[in-house]
């Protein structure tokens, strides 16, 4: 019997699951579960190896929608936690890792193709090999995951960008539009996440939209007027994060807000500001992409250096 790794990506509503070999994430093996349906993860690891019939795991990788430390996790809306000890038992003493969901991300960039990618902005890479990304995730909540490429090992830091406070470049427009209101915006996941565009929402049109998607291609101006501001902002946001990593391999954008966003005409106005040369250097840009790979962190999952 071959043995497999067993790889995971356990998101706050949905958990995808499969195996991997030496080769990869072997497609054909990837399940899709609602975490509604299983007290824990360990009871949803079962149930697939179950459906699953005779597999061997060997070694475990298993991307959280939340924080890791010292082999624990926890998702961030779901009150599930994580041990590396405890699911290792269950596997019979193999190694398994624990990494955050971005980092699983990064970990998949050297693997996303042009099939797995929409490029929202191209530009020319700077001569040599470009070393450094970035995964921008906004979703439920916001974080980012350098990510280093050196001697064909690929390396993510941690990373707790969603609790830093707002750059002077985003209070400044949300302070001229909304006024005194605009000091509920604190920090950037205040503003770019979900509940961030809830609020931003409230505050434009006196209701709040809890999913961009409501907003469809025959929306009224006011709607329209509400998400070429939001892609300004975040455009701002961007150019600061391309300052602060210099990712000039790629910007790659992960999370259910993000893709809504970059779908609509306001990726035009994305582009617009992001573009703009920095009186730094004229010459400091980066590619844009989203992911569109619902796969791409089982991808990571399976490159991940779990003996490492």
């Amino acid at each position: 019997m071959t043995p497999m790794r067993l790889v995971a990506d356990v998101g706050g509503t949905n958990t995808r699951i499969g195996l991997a070999d030496k080769s990869g994430l072997l497609a054909a093996t990837v399940a899709g579960y609602r975490n509604d349906d299983y007290p824990d993860f360990l009871s949803l690891a079962e149930a697939f190896l179950s459906e699953a019939g005779a597999v061997r795991v060997s070694e475990a990788a298993v991307a959280v929608a939340g924080p890791v430390s010292q082999g624990r996790a926890r998702l961030t809306n779901r009150d599930w936690q994580f041990d590396e000890a405890r699911l290792s038992a269950r596997f019979g003493g193999t190694p398994v890792r624990l990494l955050n969901d971005l980092k699983a991300l990064g970990q998949a960039v050297p693997l996303l193709d042009r099939t797995s990618l929409d490029t929202v902005f191209a530009a020319d890479p700077p001569p040599g090999e470009p070393a450094q990304a970035l995964i921008i995730g906004i979703g439920t909540g916001f974080n980012v995951s350098p990510v280093i490429r050196a001697a064909g090992r690929v390396t993510c830091p941690d990373a707790e960008f969603g609790h830093v406070h707002l750059p002077r470049d985003i209070v400044e427009p949300l302070t001229a539009r909304f006024g005194a209101s605009a000091a509920q915006f604190e920090t950037v996941e205040q503003v770019f996440s979900g509940r961030g565009f809830a609020a931003v929402s409230e505050l434009c049109l006196g209701r709040r939209i809890l999913d961009m998607r409501e907003i469809g291609p025959d929306t009224d101006p006011r709607e329209r007027d509400l998400l070429a501001f939001y892609a300004r902002l975040l455009a701002a946001l961007t150019r600061n994060l391309l300052l602060a990593f210099l990712p000039t391999a790629g910007i790659f954008f992960a999370g259910g807000v993000a893709r809504a966003l970059l779908a609509t005409p306001a990726r035009a106005e994305f582009v617009a500001r992001f573009r703009a040369p920095f009186s730094l250097d004229p010459r400091l840009t980066a590619p844009v992409h989203l992911i569109l790979d619902d796969a791409a962190a089982l991808k990571g999952c399976a490159a991940y250096p779990v003996g490492g």
